[in-house]
């Protein structure tokens, strides 16, 4: 036994009679079901990916402590990783410490995709402890980290690590996936990390008293029905208990999911883009709002460039499942409800193969086998012999990118069906990160070479025929003659390598000069505004090119969600520093390589007052562009699908009356945005390239659910958003409108000066 349980069965044997016959019974079943409870799961302790400075056998030298935490939920995109400073006596500082920490994490093969963040903490004046969110794009799964402190350039060795090298902060055994949906469940209820033990410990104590049930919701058969666990079947770890309590004791090994307290959240939305799916009670939702605004806002900022949000307990006090569903709406700041937007079975256009599919594949480590939770609470696998359980009443509505989903009543645990109904409507291309994003960090993107910049990186095949043909005729037969009619033939054994040298020479050059030495930029996106409360996100891939790379890389806000697009994952290079700021992200050594087309998926949430303002006078609609930029082609819908307009060449800060137009007027939109449909470049080979590739080292191959299903940028909330606008031709809601723009003015752009290629944009909008 445990010197836990043993403590736990000391304190339960001091604090009952021992004369007590009938006390006695029910202490040895209490001992029994505790035991039962405690050993089942695990006990990681929780801070497996929490590094303390000074570390193990050093002194304090500096007045300060450091902990650097890392835990989160397995997954591409980017995660938080925390840094708390403290002043070692407990007493506030008496002048202002500023420290530059530098994390260099790893994955296990040391030497490949190796990442530097560097950020700066700041240790205000009299304070005694400063906690800095610092964002960390998951390139790749982190197995070990490296931390490097500085202080008005002096390296702090006691808040470093030692030369012994990293600090590994997981096990080594991962649950690498970009299918299985990494999740996050938000409860009031659950504690902070470094109680989890502790609370865990007082919370079996309080049920086998008969004083509470467990306070947490029973995730045991949703972990069991999402995902599977590197360290083998979920039973094993949650299994035996009869409360779910046992999650809580576990989530260390089950990695792709977590449970927090409202107050662990991140505060910076960016920090969200690694979670798929997010589970919280209205009640609790409304309690962040009021108690944790930061961590409300940034959920809210997530779930509106993507996110999925799932809202549960709705309808379970005095108020009907739709009042709630409206006060939700307004809790969270959603426009009111219309024909366009409004509480539907299923997010629309939903792909319902999902979780079956995955698991169909055969791929390494699957040893998925149903679940149910029996009468008696037990955790159980194979098929419940009393058939599904009731369904659910689930409703779900679009929030510009994202998805919000709500639940009536709650929907823990559920059962096998249940979870796979809601994944299906939902659909696999929201709840699938690489299909939400159309890229992948582990695997190969094939679509890379589909959005190339026109004419850069290629060799000018025919301009280099026509100039070698040129060089032979002249050095060959007219070099000749031209030397024997002057009677120096003999100067050809130096006239014939002078020209081969200044023509190879020539050739570089020309192949340089015709790219040019300055930066190129090929965009694609689109933009969701709301004019009626300035909310706008916008998803734009691009693609950078540049003969000679500046030196300074890439500068992109700090609210922005910056995704690489490698061809391969390993081409990614070696040695990435991303140096963080208050306001931005500096992606500055290794990111921008010469003659290197570099692409690039961003998001970004803004609040704006750029807009088309539209007034309606009668049949006729006049409209001036506010947006800032210059206007290709305008589709705007009125008051119904029969009052339409459209405007073309629309300048920035132009008014024009309109008039109504027809459908087919409005479908010249179709067309012009099909003229930028992406493809492969000219004499590109595909299917050659892949042949040629086969053995080509490949991350993780062979260990991830989704190996056999195809990364594509088809699946991807901008593709989807702009096939919307190519299938409809003209908008069908009432007050919309659909812009075609060179670029979006909230589109964040990585360097300061370029040239624009080949770049489109739609802005579709509410007013």
């Amino acid at each position: 036994m445990s010197p836990i349980n043993a403590d736990r069965r000391g304190r339960f044997l001091r604090n009952h009679d021992p004369m007590d016959a009938d006390k006695r019974t029910w202490r040895a079943w209490g001992i029994v079901v505790l035991f039962i409870l405690t050993s089942t799961a695990p006990a990681w302790g929780q801070n497996r990916g929490v590094v303390s400075f000074p570390q193990t056998g050093k002194t304090v030298k500096h007045g300060l402590t450091m902990t650097v935490e890392t835990n989160w939920v397995e997954n591409s995109g980017y995660r938080p990783i925390w840094v708390t400073v403290n002043t070692s006596n407990g007493m506030p500082t008496k002048a202002d410490r500023v420290l530059t920490v530098e994390l260099s994490g790893s994955d296990q093969w040391y030497w490949r995709n190796r990442q530097t963040i560097s950020a700066v903490v700041e240790l205000p004046q009299g304070a005694t402890t400063v906690t800095a969110e610092v964002p960390a794009p998951s390139t790749a799964l982190w197995y070990q980290i490296e931390v490097t402190t500085y202080e008005d350039g002096t390296q702090l060795k006691d808040l470093s690590t030692s030369s012994s090298g990293p600090v590994a902060i997981t096990d080594g055994r991962y649950s690498a996936s970009e299918s299985f949906p990494a999740i996050v469940v938000i409860d009031s209820d659950a504690p902070n990390r470094v109680r989890r033990l502790a609370w865990y410990n007082e919370q079996v104590r309080l049920i086998l008293d008969k004083k509470r049930k467990s306070p947490i919701p029973d995730l045991r058969v949703l972990i069991n029905e999402t995902g599977t666990s590197a360290r083998g079947s979920v039973s094993s770890l949650v299994g035996g208990g009869q409360t779910g309590l046992e999650v809580m004791n576990a989530l260390w090994s089950l990695g792709r999911i977590d449970i927090l307290n409202p107050n662990e959240m991140p505060q910076q939305w960016i920090n969200l883009t690694s979670v798929d799916l997010a589970f919280v009670s209205l009640s609790d939702l409304r309690g962040m709002k009021a108690n944790q605004p930061e961590q409300f806002a940034a959920l809210t900022k997530w779930t509106r460039c993507g996110g999925n949000l799932v809202v549960s307990d709705l309808g379970v006090e005095e108020k009907s499942f739709s009042a709630d569903r409206s006060e939700l709406s307004r809790l969270l700041g959603m426009p009111p409800a219309g024909a366009s937007d409004n509480w539907l079975e299923q997010s629309p256009f939903a792909r319902r193969s999902g979780v079956e599919q995955l698991r169909t594949r055969g791929y390494y480590g699957n040893n998925y086998v149903g679940s149910y939770v029996g009468e008696d609470g037990t955790f159980r696998v194979g098929t419940d012999p009393k058939g599904s359980i009731p369904p659910i009443e689930i409703k779900m509505r679009t929030w510009q990118m994202g998805l919000v989903v709500a639940i009536e009543g709650s929907p823990f645990p559920g059962d096998a069906q249940q979870w796979k109904d809601l994944l299906d409507r939902m659909g696999s291309d929201r709840w699938m990160w690489f299909q939400r994003n159309g890229l992948s960090q582990l695997r190969e993107n094939q679509h890379y070479w589909q959005f190339m910049i026109p004419g850069v990186g290629q060799a000018p095949v025919t301009s280099f025929q026509f100039l070698i043909s040129l060089f032979v005729v002249v050095i060959g037969p007219v070099n000749y003659f031209l030397l024997r009619s002057a009677g120096r033939l003999n100067w050809i054994i130096v006239t014939v390598p002078a020209g081969a040298a200044m023509v190879t020479m020539a050739l570089v050059g020309f192949a340089l000069f015709s790219d040019g030495f300055g930066v190129k930029l090929r965009t694609r996106g689109i933009t969701l505004l709301d004019q009626r409360s300035g909310d706008a996100v916008t998803w734009s891939r691009q693609a950078y090119y540049a003969g000679l790379a500046p030196s300074s890389g890439f500068t992109f806000p700090r609210s922005a969600a910056v995704f690489e697009i490698n061809q391969q994952p390993s081409d990614r290079g070696q040695d990435h520093v991303l140096v963080i700021s208050d306001k931005a992200q500096h992606l500055k050594r290794g990111y921008f390589r010469s003659r290197v087309t570099h692409q690039m998926l961003v998001v970004q949430p803004s609040k704006t007052e750029l807009k088309l303002a539209i007034t309606e006078q009668g049949d006729a609609l006049v409209v001036e562009n506010l947006l800032g930029v210059d206007v290709s082609m305008v589709v705007i819908t009125g008051k119904d699908d029969e009052h339409l307009y459209t405007a073309q060449d629309l300048k920035a800060g132009e008014t024009r009356t309109l008039t109504l137009s027809t459908p087919k007027t409005a479908g010249e939109f179709r067309r012009r945005l099909s003229d930028f449909d992406l493809q492969l470049p000219i004499g590109f080979d595909q299917y050659a390239y892949n042949a040629s590739n086969r053995s080509r080292n490949q991350y993780y191959y062979q260990q991830i659910p989704e190996e056999s299903i195809a990364v594509s940028h088809a699946t991807s909330r901008l593709e989807r958003e702009l096939n919307e606008s190519m299938r409809s031709g003209s908008l069908a809601a009432p007050h919309t409108y659909e812009a075609l723009v060179e670029r979006s003015p909230w589109t964040p752009v990585g360097v300061p000066r370029f040239r624009s290629e080949m770049s489109v944009e739609v802005i579709r909008g509410k007013w």
